[in-house]
């Protein structure tokens, strides 16, 4: 440190001592050339400046204001030296070296306050990083590698992390410095002051109010009021660490808590998602009957209250216009009710549904009917084989898949062209296809069509009035049934959604 400091200032006194020189030379020159000396002040100002620049701490440019100040009473008092009655000097003299005092104090100021914050930056950018890593690694191994890698980086020692408490024999991590640090951590008493952390979720060793007789600072790691380990950092010789240390070390522990616990709470996220996928589905789907059925009834009632307080005001035909707003509303979530039930029959427990033959002409005729009721201008088209053919399926439920697939393509199509069902069989599956010649599905949506997510960009979409959950429900149906239900845009123009079912072998010709 000594041979520092002395390296440093002597750097410092040899660029004063040079820039003075420089200066005064110049000053000389300008005086000779230009026979003006005030030139001697504005290099006197640029010396104090340049020097209180490149130099380290107030003394050098506090200095070189002194010697300044000495070399401009020189130029103006050549060539006699410190004559301080002529024109006034000392007033002046002393002003000058005032105002040097300051501007070299000051630019010294700015520079230690630029190097704080340019230290601050760069720990918060360290931070940053720290965090950035910690929550990138996507498992709990991972985690605590980079924790025990930057802690142990930055208090240069050995670390150790422990999930549980070392008394009851779980595994810890450790970044080892040096073999002895390892021997004095695993020691009895260590593992006492360890455990006690986590019983009472305070610090505890080196530098904390329960010291005890330690080798290392143990910090727990909570988040929530839960602990989720603690961390152990061995200090050489019972150093204490620096305040601005401490301050640090316990955003980084702040730092891996957070991501330890979002690690734990992924983990157990995934178990739910695989243990209880159907409990996301309806999930999914309850979500979306919020959306749904909030936007028409707040429409409807909106156009009742308006109704109600304006009868004497609105004309019959304003009237007549909120009334029929109310009636189509009503009769969407007449709709929405029936795909609901629908939902419902499927059976507790499993995604399976109780199925019967059924004749494929009989469903698909029912659909159309019941979906000409609500759109009776809708042009429809059927394709389906000759042959007589048994579908295995729960009749209502497949007529409320090709109702909701041929209503969105008839809505949300953008024009007034056909709408076709072709039925296409083979030796195990029967296929619908439910063709628009529409604006089609937008690229981004077509994988996320089906799980009653917003579809506003979509212009094949399923809902104007909130997410949707009429696809949603088609999935579900399907899948029920031991099918497969995909969405596409057709190769020339508009939307193609495709479901098939089972067919089990019973085809009857």
């Amino acid at each position: 440190m000594e041979k520092h400091n002395f390296r440093n200032d002597f750097k410092n006194g040899l660029k004063t001592f040079l820039i003075l020189l420089t200066a005064v030379t110049l000053s000389f020159l300008l005086i000779i050339i230009t026979h003006n000396r005030l030139n001697s002040l504005i290099l006197y100002f640029l010396t104090i400046i340049l020097i209180a620049k490149v130099t380290d701490g107030y003394f050098w440019g506090i200095l070189s204001s002194v010697l300044g100040g000495a070399a401009v009473n020189y130029y103006f008092n050549y060539p006699s030296f410190l004559q301080f009655n002529r024109y006034g000097y000392p007033l002046t003299l002393t002003g000058l070296l005032s105002i040097s005092v300051i501007i070299s104090t000051t630019i010294s100021h700015l520079k230690d306050f630029t190097k704080r914050a340019e230290e601050r930056e760069a720990k918060s950018n360290r931070l940053n990083e720290i965090n950035n890593r910690l929550f990138s690694t996507n498992d709990l191994t991972g985690i605590i590698e980079v924790a025990l890698e930057y802690i142990g980086e930055f208090t240069g020692t050995t670390v150790v992390y422990y999930e549980e408490s070392p008394q009851l024999g779980s595994k810890c991590y450790m970044s080892s410095l040096k073999p002895e640090h390892e021997k004095i951590i695993h020691s009895h008493h260590e593992e006492f002051i360890a455990n006690w952390v986590f019983q009472n979720k305070s610090p505890a060793g080196i530098g904390t109010d329960f010291p005890g007789v330690s080798s290392c600072t143990y910090l727990p790691l909570l988040s929530h009021n839960t602990i989720w380990g603690v961390m152990g950092i061995f200090r050489t010789g019972q150093e204490k660490f620096k305040q601005i240390n401490i301050s640090s070390l316990n955003l980084i522990i702040k730092q891996v808590a957070l991501a330890i616990e979002r690690q734990h709470l992924s983990d157990n996220q995934q178990l739910i998602q695989i243990e209880n996928e159907k409990e996301k589905t309806r999930a999914n789907l309850l979500r979306a009957v919020s959306h749904d059925l909030r936007t028409p009834l707040t429409g409807m009632i909106g156009a009742s209250e308006t109704i109600l307080n304006n009868k004497n005001i609105l004309s019959e035909k304003e009237q007549i216009k909120l009334i029929e707003y109310i009636y189509e509303d009503s009769n969407w979530l007449l709709h929405m009710v029936e795909n609901l039930l629908s939902v419902t029959r499927i059976r507790e427990g499993n995604s399976s549904v109780n199925k019967v033959p059924e004749p494929l002409e009989e469903v698909i005729t029912e659909a159309i009917m019941r979906t000409r009721k609500r759109f009776p201008y809708a042009n429809i088209k059927v394709n389906i084989p000759d042959d007589f053919i048994m579908v295995p399926m729960d009749a209502t439920l497949i007529e409320q898949v090709i109702i909701n697939l041929l209503e969105n393509a008839i809505k949300y199509s953008g024009n007034n062209k056909p709408v076709i069902l072709l039925v296409e069989k083979d030796d195990s599956d029967i296929t619908f296809h439910i063709k628009d010649e529409g604006k089609g599905i937008s690229v981004s949506k077509i994988d996320s069509i089906f799980d009653g997510c917003s579809q506003t960009e979509n212009l094949s979409s399923d809902s104007a009035k909130g997410l949707g959950i009429g696809l949603s429900i088609c999935k579900t149906i399907i899948n029920a049934h031991g099918g497969t239900i995909t969405a596409k845009n057709n190769d020339g123009q508009g939307a193609v959604f495709t479901f098939t079912l089972p067919l089990e072998g019973s085809l009857i010709k």
